[in-house]
């Protein structure tokens, strides 16, 4: 007999979502302190967070066909343009 506590385990044996989102947070943070700290440039809140559009694309289009590597590949081009953009 299963116990309720098998579902949620069986839930988290995929960790495509867990890696994506890992790709993501660490994305937005790096482009955080390397804008601020690396180049010295002061960047609104809402262009700092410019990593996660991609993850909620993700999440919400639930893969949308592409592995979780092209989602995560995706998530690092944001994250470079949007350094590149206020660097250079």
């Amino acid at each position: 007999m299963a116990s309720p506590d098998d579902a949620a385990t069986e839930q988290f044996r995929d960790l495509t979502d867990v890696k994506v989102a890992l790709v993501a947070g660490l994305c937005t943070v790096a482009l955080t302190l390397s804008l601020e700290y690396g180049v010295g440039i002061e960047v609104p809140f809402v262009y700092r967070l410019s990593p996660l559009a991609p993850y909620f694309a993700y999440v919400f289009s639930r893969g949308a066909a592409l592995s979780a590597r092209t989602w995560m590949a995706l998530t690092a081009v944001v994250t470079l343009g949007t350094f590149g953009f206020f660097v250079f």
